[in-house]
């Protein structure tokens, strides 16, 4: 098995990241479908944060399309879609956004730090540990 990793950043309206989560798992996954998984995934974390309105950017296109999409039949995705359909309901207000790489590098970066993680994480008050971690401060300069 292969070593993936997912990476998720939250920004509030002004652009500022307030918490970052890592997943790491041993699998071999295509790219729509650990996109998906990390879809899922900042869509549980806006949850357990208690977030209310939020806008889930993404660089692929095609799950993107598909999220946006009614009555969509992708039998690798079905699974991960409708998990999706079920938890996007929880929220008052949560729109999905494709954005080219250039304008997700950071979750991009941080999906790779993943990868050579040890174990999934997730920070909160993300400015206080970037003071702290000469890793993670390079991740978020290279990635800007």
């Amino acid at each position: 098995m292969v070593r993936s990793g997912l990476g998720i950043i939250a920004r509030n309206w002004c652009g500022a990241i307030v918490k970052a989560k890592g997943i790491t798992e041993r699998r071999k996954g295509e790219a729509a479908t650990e996109e998906t998984l990390a879809i899922r995934g900042a869509l549980e974390m806006a949850q357990g944060a208690g977030w209310t309105n939020i806008e889930v950017q993404s660089d692929c296109k095609y799950v993107v399309n598909l999220i946006n999409t009614d009555n969509v039949q992708e039998c690798r995705l079905q699974t991960l879609l409708d998990d999706i359909d079920v938890l996007k309901k929880r929220f008052e207000s949560c729109t999905f956004s494709f954005v080219p790489r250039t304008a997700n590098s950071c979750s991009h970066e941080l999906a790779q730090f993943a990868v050579k993680a040890t174990r999934s994480f997730e920070w909160e008050g993300i400015l206080e540990y970037l003071a702290k971690n000469k890793i993670f401060k390079m991740i978020m300069y290279r990635s800007q």
